[in-house]
């Protein structure tokens, strides 16, 4: 087979595929405004198996749970959805419901206003941010260089271009910095998913956070994954069908 016809077939399969995501999605869709919410969520999930991470999957999937009023799923699923559209008016408001609704609220990790401007890009953006400023810098440096800029005008333009790019740089290193730990986020799923003493089912039980609470994930021990609830002395084992991590996690790692 010669390469001009497997590139056509390739993009025949990739061509077979979107037609078939969009199929899913509509489907789910019908289900979700049929008032069948268990089933729009499964086809939401399954849509998500197969083509991985996107915001609007997430959003309705979060809406499915939310009728449902299975609080845990919902908020874990609009948090997903944040991690790619942060500033999204109407998966901010469905979340500070679901929150509401849980009794479980978020605990600010630094300051209130300080999380605000953290959440308004998600951590790519941010990431986008520092690596754009430091090519512009980079190429700024080149340029001025190989020209020596002989007007003072010109030459005071590329200084206040290279100070904005370094504070641009600075600020997103540092959110970076601050968000470090946003990979050990993690949501409890069930209303009575129990905080035990150690790793074992029939272990002492130390509390119920509740469906929603986020919780900070560490270790992981025979089907339990340590735990911590910020602003709370809760710590402990946590089953894993009753907990999931904010970003989702590739199987096998």
């Amino acid at each position: 087979m010669n390469k001009p016809t497997i590139s056509i077939l390739i993009c025949f399969l990739l061509g077979t595929l979107s037609v078939f995501a969009a199929g899913e999605f509509e489907q789910a869709n019908r289900q979700f405004k049929a008032g069948d919410f268990a089933g729009a969520a499964a086809t939401y999930e399954k849509i998500l198996d197969a083509d991985g991470p996107r915001a609007s999957v997430y959003y309705n999937l979060g809406n499915s749970y939310q009728n449902l009023k299975q609080y845990g799923p919902a908020i874990l699923a609009y948090e997903r959805a944040r991690l790619i559209t942060p500033r999204d008016p109407d998966l901010l408001a469905n979340l500070a419901l679901a929150r509401k609704a849980a009794a479980a609220f978020e605990q600010p990790r630094l300051h209130p206003r300080l999380d605000a401007a953290l959440n308004f890009l998600s951590r790519n953006e941010w990431s986008w941010l520092v690596v754009a400023s430091s090519w512009f810098l980079g190429g700024l440096s080149v340029l001025c260089g190989a020209l020596r800029l002989p007007r003072r005008e010109v030459r005071k333009a590329a200084l206040g271009s290279a100070c904005l790019a370094g504070a641009l740089i600075a600020t997103g290193a540092t959110a970076l910095y601050l968000l470090r730990d946003e990979a050990s986020r993690g949501v409890v799923l069930t209303e009575n998913a129990a905080i035990h003493l150690s790793p074992f089912e029939k272990a002492e039980s130390l509390g119920t956070p509740g469906p929603g609470k986020g919780v900070r994930m560490s270790g992981t021990n025979g089907g339990f994954h340590y735990v911590e609830v910020p602003g709370t002395n809760l710590r402990g084992w946590l089953p894993d069908k009753e907990v999931a991590a904010i970003i989702p996690q590739v199987p096998g790692k």
